[in-house]
């Protein structure tokens, strides 16, 4: 199949997903959106269950080649280094936002959870890995000298843990393909900038870059 036919038809598929979920999927709306007929969809996936872990796995891939493999933790200022981690998972997204709203509607998503156990696994692998690599190697002498460093980061961690769920407490509530990613990356920026101006030296007080 030519690569934007295949395209096409990914793009129906992740968003339907995303929009419905997998209960509420209909496999008759993703051929009418990707301009196929539905014995072609079924030729390559026997059924919607197969179809939702091909669309997982293809979500994943993308993440991991587009976004995880092109990350830098060698900068030592751990909230330049996570502002860095927050530009490349933006450029991905405005690439191609579909893999990530689907993994959103995934995570979110206790029924298609228990479709594809060891497809979470892989994301949550996925996203450990990525956090221990965050908080790797962090030049502590940047943090005020009042509070011990491994202090500092856990706030840091608590910080970023209690924001990711209020995110995705959030994004229950909401469309998942009309949310607005790029102000809740702006907000999360000006949380960076409190966080420097808390926990650093008051020299290294700034925006989340230290500017």
């Amino acid at each position: 199949m030519e690569p934007e036919k295949q395209q096409r038809i990914w793009d129906a598929v992740l968003r339907e997903f995303a929009a419905k979920g997998y209960r509420d999927a209909s496999t008759n709306r993703i051929v009418e959106d990707a301009g196929i007929g539905k014995g072609m969809l079924f030729y390559y996936f026997k059924n919607k269950a197969e179809l939702f872990r091909s669309a997982l796995v293809y979500c994943l891939d993308y993440i991991e080649e587009e976004y995880v493999r092109r990350l830098d933790f060698s900068e030592p200022d751990f909230i330049v280094r996570f502002s860095k981690a927050v530009e490349a998972k933006m450029a991905a997204y405005l690439r191609n936002p579909l893999p990530f709203t689907f993994l959103a509607s995934f995570h979110i998503n206790r029924e298609a959870v228990e479709i594809a156990p060891d497809l979470y696994s892989r994301l949550q692998e996925m996203g450990n890995k990525g956090m221990q690599a965050l908080f790797a190697d962090v030049d502590v002498s940047l943090f005020r000298d009042d509070v011990a460093p491994e202090h500092i980061l856990n706030i840091i961690r608590w910080v970023m843990d209690g924001w990711s769920q209020d995110i995705i407490a959030h994004l229950e509530r909401e469309a998942l393909l009309d949310y607005d990613w790029e102000s809740t990356t702006k907000k999360l920026y000006e949380l960076f900038a409190v966080l420097r101006k808390v926990l650093y030296k008051e020299v290294q007080n700034g925006d989340s870059k230290g500017q």
